[in-house]
């Protein structure tokens, strides 16, 4: 079994991420009150879990953590950390070297997904903060990780909130059963800007194949916003 996953997203009107980039409100309306519209749509998702890509973390814990040891873990490992949260934090660190201050990001517990490659040093610094972690001979096999979630974690619905990147690669792997779409009322412009999905592979690669929208819901919010709902449909996969 895996857990539901909501692909829950505020772009710009050409589908762009980069909220420094966007073109304020009409009417001087503070951008930070549009954000905090995305925020409070997120919260009737009613998800029991976040999932973000690495650059978002990144933005919380900057700093790379150096190991010294050379021992590593089994896959299959498996550390319960904290759980007195609301919610969990998934983040997946194939890397293994954020090196992360608190157990939590945005208030609730953080359990990550690493491989092999995570180091007993990197391990005893995340038990010490109480912070969960799976071990998994290919942390990026989104399937897996999110079969895991599911049986060791009782995660049983996610907001996924990329990061494009973090976004393409469950759209690839055919793991998003729905996309919450919150139109900012701005445009970016830019070519290279990154956008709602980004999928790095050969232009004979086709990351949504097999894969249709079924538009459910639309509502006009406050300031401008509007929230669209898809139901994603699996037919040839």
């Amino acid at each position: 079994m895996k857990p539901e996953v909501v692909c829950h997203i505020m772009s710009s009107v050409d589908g762009r991420l980069l909220p420094s980039r966007w073109t304020p409100p009409f009417d001087g309306t503070d951008a930070g009150k549009l954000f905090a519209e995305y925020a409070a749509i997120g919260r009737l998702l009613d998800t029991d879990a976040w999932m973000f890509g690495k650059t978002t973390i990144r933005e919380a814990f900057p700093y790379k953590f150096m190991p010294k040891a050379t021992d590593h873990p089994k896959v299959g490992k498996i550390y319960i950390g904290n759980r007195d949260s609301a919610r969990l934090f998934i983040t997946v660190d194939p890397d293994a070297d954020i090196s992360y201050t608190s157990d939590r990001l945005r208030g609730d517990n953080i359990v990550t997904i690493l491989g092999i490659n995570a180091t007993g040093d990197y391990l005893a610094m995340l038990e010490e903060k109480g912070i969960s972690y799976v071990i998994l001979a290919d942390p990026t096999a989104l399937d897996e990780v999110m079969s895991v979630l599911y049986d060791k974690f009782g995660v049983r619905k996610i907001s996924l909130q990329g990061g494009g990147v973090i976004n393409g690669a469950m759209l690839a792997a055919g793991l998003i059963n729905e996309l919450s779409l919150v139109i900012y009322p701005g445009i970016d412009g830019l070519t290279a800007a990154p956008s709602i999905f980004e999928y790095f592979g050969a232009m004979d690669e086709s990351p949504a194949t097999g894969q249709s929208l079924e538009l459910f819901s639309v509502e006009v919010r406050q300031h401008g916003i509007v929230w669209l709902r898809y139901r994603f449909h699996n037919i040839g996969r």
